[in-house]
């Protein structure tokens, strides 16, 4: 019996769901249940029996969390907008797989450098012991990618294309096009009370500024995947261009870097 632990960003709800729903060899999926795994419980559900789902309340004991089944796979959802700080993205992702690795064979983190948020992750899990083999997305050439964008875009190679035209740019995926106003709500959730006065006479073009440092966005490019509701994605570009009157591009994406990820971690489970 063999196990897969994905700590995934809640921002590859969509991709996650996807990639799982290619391998008809997966036997479980076990959810860990946190305040940002509630969305991807409910896509679960309403994809899956029953029978093939699980819902890990607590993942402090192998013997509450027996192996039933030839493969499963353990996926533990953390928080949109993390990589805000450096500090609580390193931290949680450690304390994620740290948490997850007594119950799994190998560990499969669904994130990039994130902006260089994460910086040197592999050397800070191999400090921080953690014993099970894992991985973090890469890249054809084995470097790790640079954010959530690269991934689903295909390569850094295109996305340092679409920069090269304007860097003006706000780059929308599926995960982005649904959380994006939690990113203002995390930027400012410990301002006091005058200064939430101040930002509720903001408009998002202002919070973005505020926020990020940047607003002023020419190019809204959309990341667009096969498997998506495509109408709904572009109306969400559509309504977050309108608040900097920018020009919406689509783009085709793909999830290629999550699968030859995924498919390296079972072909470790076969070693």
């Amino acid at each position: 019996m063999k196990r897969v632990g994905i700590v995934a960003c809640e921002i590859f709800e969509e991709e996650l769901l996807k990639l799982l729903s290619e391998y008809d060899n997966i036997d479980r999926i076990i959810l860990v249940s946190n305040d940002s795994s509630k969305e991807f419980q409910r896509m679960l559900e309403s994809m899956y029996s029953y029978e093939k789902i699980a819902i890990a309340r607590e993942l402090c004991s192998t013997r509450f969390l027996k192996r039933q089944t030839p493969l499963e796979v353990v996926v533990n959802i953390l928080p949109f907008a993390l990589h805000l700080y450096a500090e609580d993205i390193k931290r949680e992702v450690v304390n994620a797989s740290k948490e997850i690795e007594k119950h799994v064979d190998y560990i499969l983190l669904l994130y990039g450098l994130c902006g260089n948020a994460l910086g040197p992750i592999r050397e800070l899990l191999i400090n921080k012991k953690v014993k099970v083999p894992f991985d973090v997305l890469t890249n054809d050439k084995g470097q790790i990618m640079d954010d959530c964008i690269c991934a689903l875009i295909g390569s850094s190679e295109k996305y340092l294309k679409e920069l090269e035209q304007t860097t003006n740019v706000f780059f929308m995926t599926p995960g982005w096009a649904k959380h994006w106003p939690r990113l203002l709500e995390e930027k400012t959730r410990n301002v006091d009370s005058k200064r939430m006065a101040e930002l509720s006479k903001m408009d998002v073009k202002e919070k973005f500024k505020m926020a990020l440092g940047s607003s002023d966005y020419k190019r809204v490019i959309g990341i667009e995947l096969d498997f998506i509701d495509k109408l709904n994605f572009r109306a969400r570009c559509k309504e977050f261009a309108s608040h900097f009157n920018s020009e919406i591009v689509i783009r085709e994406g793909t999830i290629d870097t999550l699968r030859e990820s995924f498919e390296k971690a079972l072909k470790e489970l076969e070693k």
